[in-house]
């Protein structure tokens, strides 16, 4: 039984992690970029991932209103969105 019982652990581990990737969520929002270079919308904080669009927005749009379209991923900590695009709102 001993023989049987560790190879079996051994693939069932390998499964689980394989099997359970980092969840992306595709969102919109409509916020503004704060002087810490995060994302606000609804109350809540997005730390911005850096990527080359990313990093245009927390550069350059400093407490300017945006659509921000994105993959959210969430840690315990934080809530990160990579953005995928943005555009200025005209108020």
């Amino acid at each position: 039984m001993r023989k049987l019982s560790v190879p079996l652990l051994i693939i069932l581990t390998a499964v689980c992690i394989l099997a359970s990737p980092v969840a992306a969520v595709m969102i919109t929002r409509v916020g503004i970029v704060n002087d810490d270079q995060q994302f606000v919308a609804d109350n809540e904080i997005y730390e911005v991932e850096n990527n080359a669009v990313g990093d245009d927005l927390v550069l350059n749009y400093t407490d300017q209103k945006v659509k921000v379209v994105g993959q959210l991923r969430e840690t315990r900590e934080h809530k990160i969105i990579k953005v995928e695009s943005f555009e200025v709102i005209e108020e």
